[in-house]
């Protein structure tokens, strides 16, 4: 390290050249120096990664690293502009003996910052394959979770002191560079030439910055090297809530509604709205026969992807083969099983989003979390005008992802949280584990049983999150931070133990359970959009109301609320965006999804992902575990490309004109 910052030193203007540069701006150079080395480090061990997985050839790396280089020297200098500003402007303050102090301090700190981050991104990219990106930032806007996530995942007492190390080799040979660069005094004009010079690099490392994330590639891990982790974790945050018209890609609108409009039609539907009209509202006529008003138990797993259904290990273990999930199998058995259906992202308020309101992903956050989410149209709204009363039980915090307000604003009539539950026997920072949580719904559930009407108790569960431990003795596998398929098991047997209790309770045979995988464990792969990451289990179970089924069509967590509805056998007016899955060819249906800020629409033939640059990428897709393939343009068809267009161009703008908000009304 003592060389590596000599070499910089002497680039910024060592003693050779010691009449050339001032001692304050040298410094500043050197310190953006080592920011660039580690930032090259992480580059280094990222592509290492990505080599390995990535069938790319050797030039999209090369050029990606060529553009990270230069990303990284401009986040450098943006970034490192008010530490300048300091050295200059606060001369007077860092030449007293409390500020010398306080310089060293600041120094130390900045140094932690940027180690521990480059050792973050690391991680980071173990558990989502991608540079800091939107998770990242919702991370950091709850980080009591975030913070007790990682004492509870990792053995911090391994890991600091290693940081610690690393910090102090960077600090000690800049110690002395930085007494000095504080006791000389300024040259005349000094002050005013370096932060000129400051501003007009930061004037040229803007623009660059701006237009970034740069993809000169194919995949998109390739991509992920072209761009500085900092700064992507920053583009993150200021587009989180991202326009749409003039960033994506558009069609007139007059095109587009018919467009949706034909997504959502079905042999039993009939359109409502007007020809102009910016509504998809039809009637769905689910008769003759009457209605059922079952009660409904939905119940939504953390993380529970389509890979611990099929037994496919997501960490890929070669040491044993033994089934994670024999519940959610013997259950599959009993009831209508759907073994192709798409979360709508890698977020569980994505989840939230998609079951309950039907609404398909738009890009940036999820609606869960934006202003204007209140009252939108939702399953919850529908049923109780049927008569439906609704509650929800979350095993962890209500506040966290704004998650609370979204339900209390949708139509549930009751919201209760970790503190709501009355043994909390095990919990880890993001709640109770699944157990302790069951055990709860079933007294609440008993409690809406005695009342009179049906109605609609929604729970999701947060032990198979990392850290992913879960009370001992309930599975053959012992919890243990970092054991994901561990934490699956445990998941599916609190499942298995729920309904099992639940069989002898005198509400079962009049209940429709739902049971889906909010989304997938983790996403991976070099393409675009990872879409075989985001496939989930769905099952609706009420062996004396629906038959045992298997079905493979290809469907959305969107579909969720449509298809319960068509099962109880309600005729509605529905806004929704979603289908009712029975009544969809086998060749048919198509998925909705969105990751970091690209947004992906599939038929299970094709797929097209809008990026923000304007693009519409045309890929084939293949139902089940297959990343998307690259196809030549002509090879996609032009329908897919539109209808990509329409469904989230319309999206966008019923949402911010509030035109998707009906069913809240009286």
């Amino acid at each position: 390290m003592q060389s590596v910052i000599t070499f910089f030193s002497r680039a910024a203007g060592g003693p050779a050249t010691a009449g050339r540069l001032p001692l304050r701006l040298r410094f500043w150079l050197l310190c953006l120096g080592i920011f660039v080395v580690l930032a090259t480090i992480v580059r280094l061990i990222l592509t290492i990664w990505v080599a390995l997985d990535t069938p790319a050839a050797v030039a999209p790396f090369v050029i990606a690293w060529l553009i990270g280089i230069v990303d990284d020297i401009a986040t450098a200098i943006l970034l490192g502009l008010p530490f300048l500003a300091g050295l200059y402007l606060l001369r007077r303050p860092f030449g007293w003996r409390a500020g010398r102090i306080a310089a060293h301090a600041l120094l130390i700190l900045l140094l932690g910052v940027a180690v521990f981050s480059a050792v973050a991104e690391l991680f980071f990219w173990q558990e989502f394959n991608s540079r800091f990106n939107g998770i990242a930032v919702y991370y950091l806007i709850f980080p009591k979770e975030v913070i007790g996530n990682i004492r509870e995942s990792f053995d911090l007492r391994l890991y600091l002191p290693p940081i610690g190390i690393v910090v102090l080799l960077i600090y000690w040979p800049l110690l002395h560079r930085l007494q000095i660069a504080l006791k000389t005094p300024l040259r005349a004009g000094e002050g005013r030439r370096a932060l000129a010079a400051g501003l007009l690099a930061a004037a040229i490392a803007l623009p660059f910055v701006l237009r970034g994330p740069y993809e000169p590639a194919l995949h998109r891990t390739v991509n992920e090297l072209a761009i500085n982790g900092l700064h992507s974790l920053l583009n993150a945050y200021f587009t989180n809530d991202s326009k749409y018209d003039g960033v994506y890609a558009g069609i007139p609108e007059e095109q587009a509604l018919p467009l949706v409009r034909d997504m959502v039609r079905q042999d039993n539907t009939s359109n409502l709205a007007a020809p102009g009209e910016r509504s998809l509202r039809r009637h769905v006529d689910n008769g003759p026969a009457p209605a059922k008003k079952l009660n409904v138990v939905l119940i939504l797993e953390e993380s529970y992807g389509s890979v611990y259904f099929e037994d496919v290990f997501f960490d890929y273990q070669k040491d044993y083969h033994k089934t994670m999930s024999p519940n959610w199998h013997r259950m599959a058995g009993e009831g209508l099983m759907f073994t192709n259906i798409y979360a709508t992202g890698d977020r569980t308020v994505r989840a939230l989003e998609a079951i309950f309101t039907s609404f398909p992903p738009i890009p940036g956050i999820s609606t869960a979390r934006r202003a204007g989410s209140e009252g939108m149209n939702s399953l919850p709204f529908l049923l109780k005008k049927f008569g439906y009363r609704t509650a929800f039980l979350y095993g962890g915090p209500t506040a966290f992802d704004n998650m609370g307000h979204f339900w209390e604003t949708v139509g549930f009539d009751h919201v209760w949280g970790e503190k709501d539950i009355a043994d909390r026997s095990f919990k880890t920072v993001w709640g109770v584990a699944d157990e302790y949580l069951f055990k709860e719904a079933l007294n609440r559930i008993d409690a809406l049983a005695a009342q009179p009407g049906p109605f609609l108790f929604s729970a999701l569960t947060v032990t198979n999150h990392r850290p992913f431990l879960y009370p001992e003795g309930r599975v053959p596998f012992k919890p243990a931070p970092n054991k994901r398929d561990h934490a699956a098991a445990y998941a599916d047997w609190a499942l298995g133990q729920f309904i099992d209790a639940a069989r002898q309770k005198p509400w079962f045979d009049d209940t429709i359970f739902v049971m889906i995988g909010d989304h997938g464990p983790k996403v991976w792969g070099a393409a675009q959009i990872p879409v075989q990451a985001f496939r989930v289990p769905l099952l609706f179970l009420a062996p004396k109301h629906i038959p045992a089924e298997r079905r493979d069509v290809l469907g959305s967590s969107l579909d969720v609320g449509p298809t319960l509805l068509g099962l109880l056998g309600l005729s509605y007016d529905s806004p929704f965006f979603g289908v009712d899955l029975r009544h969809l060819p086998e060749d048919g249906g198509r998925i909705a999804l969105a990751h970091n800020f690209d947004v992906a629409v599939g038929d299970g033939r094709h797929a097209v992902i809008l990026t923000p640059k304007g693009d519409r990428l045309g890929y084939g897709m293949r139902t089940g575990a297959y990343q998307l393939k690259d196809l030549p343009e002509e090879q996609v068809p032009d329908l897919i490309h539109r209808q990509a267009a329409a469904l989230t161009q319309t999206a966008h703008r019923m949402f911010y004109a509030r035109q998707y908000h009906e069913l809240s009304q009286p």
